[in-house]
């Protein structure tokens, strides 16, 4: 089992499959599909759904995973054409200078061995590949759910082996624009960087979101006489950005900031426009920001011809809560365009749920210990895919993996067969 999942976990990381560029991993389950003579289905939007008959009689089953992955890199990659070089250190595996993909990498892995398992005892298998879940969430959206017959779905997104998902927080996320009026000036001008040791995926690591660079760099500048030209950090909402690269001209005194140079350039806002255009963003506090547990995560903010736009996430177990506090920040704003990228509804599972059940069954007599029962801080499929589909009974588990969505990335075998065992359990014992 060891050798299968690793050599599959492999096949998959030689497919580039960065978020909106899942053409060529959906092709490759296409063709998996196509050796093995089994029904497929590829959308337009590159989500596909492969049946695998059953050998026993049985209501089917759906598993569930994202094709994408989030792309990082401290090493020249691209990311569009490049395999992901894999690392094997006894039980642990990496990535050599760039995200791993674990997430959800190690699930396709799964999904890709019980494709191929030509011994498999389960009823009729119904596999669910999604696209773009790291950035808009519009594969599982998108997903032709009328050519699916199953009511049992098993989505694959959890990032810890001993932790169950019953349910996930509701998230709005917003695109913000501010238009850009430049001036011309005869000012000193300079590039400045700023960077912090927090990164990876803002839902598993919502305190460290408070610390983000786009925050720092605007708490740097807020009290200098500047004039922005440009600023650019990270590359989504979900993730934290670590690193945030500004340019402004000033006839301040600059002996007091860091890694920092002096440049050309005879365009900026005026200070004025700068001091609206930081204090908007400082309205918009990242990770635990209230008292009920509404928690936010300001990732991406990037300079283009004529505007600066970037991108806000809010998510909160209440939706109620969440609608307030979403139309609280955008009755603050001032000269900011705004739109919803996507919304979801907070979502819980069914305590009727017969998954839920038996999983917690297996486990115990399997690791005799009761799993973790959690809800997901971060955005999962669940909520769209259980509101897609009537009377679905849907739960999340996952092997665990550290550090992701950076080059730190890193998983364990050891949990792969963990979570792979109980997966073969579940598809035995479900009726």
């Amino acid at each position: 089992m060891k050798d299968l999942l690793l050599k599959n976990f492999i096949r998959i990381s030689e497919v580039p499959r960065e978020s909106g560029n899942e053409a060529q991993i959906a092709d490759f389950f296409v063709n998996i599909a196509k050796e093995n003579n089994l029904y497929y289905y590829k959308d337009e939007n590159n989500n596909v759904l492969i049946r695998k008959p059953g050998n026993r009689v049985g209501n089917p089953i759906g598993i569930q995973a994202h094709l994408d992955m989030v792309c990082e890199s401290v090493i020249n990659h691209d990311f569009k054409n490049d395999p992901i070089e894999v690392m094997v250190n006894g039980d642990v595996v990496k990535a050599n200078g760039t995200s791993l993909g674990a997430d959800q990498g190690v699930g396709l892995a799964m999904m890709l061995t019980l494709i191929e398992d030509k011994e498999l005892d389960s009823p009729t298998l119904e596999f669910m590949f999604t696209v773009e879940e790291e950035t808009n969430f519009n594969g599982a959206c998108t997903f032709p759910y009328n050519l699916l017959t199953t009511k049992q779905i098993i989505n694959l997104d959890s990032c810890n082996d001993d932790v169950i998902y019953i349910g996930s927080e509701a998230d709005i996320a917003n695109q913000y624009t501010y238009k850009l009026n430049y001036i011309s000036h005869d000012l000193p001008t300079y590039k400045m960087e700023v960077t912090t040791p927090y990164g990876g995926n803002s839902g598993e690591y919502i305190n460290e979101s408070k610390e983000n660079a786009i925050y720092k760099t605007c708490e740097i500048l807020k009290d200098m006489n500047i004039q922005l030209i440009s600023i650019s950090a990270g590359k989504n909402e979900d993730d934290i950005a670590n690193k945030c690269i500004v340019e402004f001209s000033t006839q301040d005194n600059i002996d007091k900031l860091t890694n920092i140079k002096k440049i050309k350039n005879k365009k900026s806002l005026s200070i004025k426009d700068t001091k609206e255009l930081i204090n908007n963003i400082l309205l918009m506090k990242s990770g635990f920001i209230t008292d009920n547990g509404i928690s936010a995560n300001l990732g991406y903010i990037n300079t283009k011809k004529n505007k600066i736009e970037f991108y806000y996430l809010m998510r909160s177990k209440n939706d109620k809560e969440l609608v307030e506090y979403n139309e609280l920040i955008n009755s603050k704003i001032i000269n900011l365009e705004y739109e919803e990228m996507y919304s979801d509804d907070s979502f819980i599972i069914s305590k009727e749920s017969k998954l839920l059940s038996l999983y917690k069954e297996i486990y115990k007599d399997l690791y005799n210990e009761d799993i973790k029962e959690e809800i997901c801080t971060g955005g999962i499929e669940c909520s769209i895919i259980a509101n897609s589909i009537n009377n679905l009974d849907i739960i999340s588990i996952g092997s665990t993996v550290n550090y992701f969505h950076t080059p730190e990335e890193e998983t364990y075998i050891s949990s792969w067969i963990k979570i792979y065992k109980i997966l073969l359990e579940l598809l035995n014992k479900i009726n």
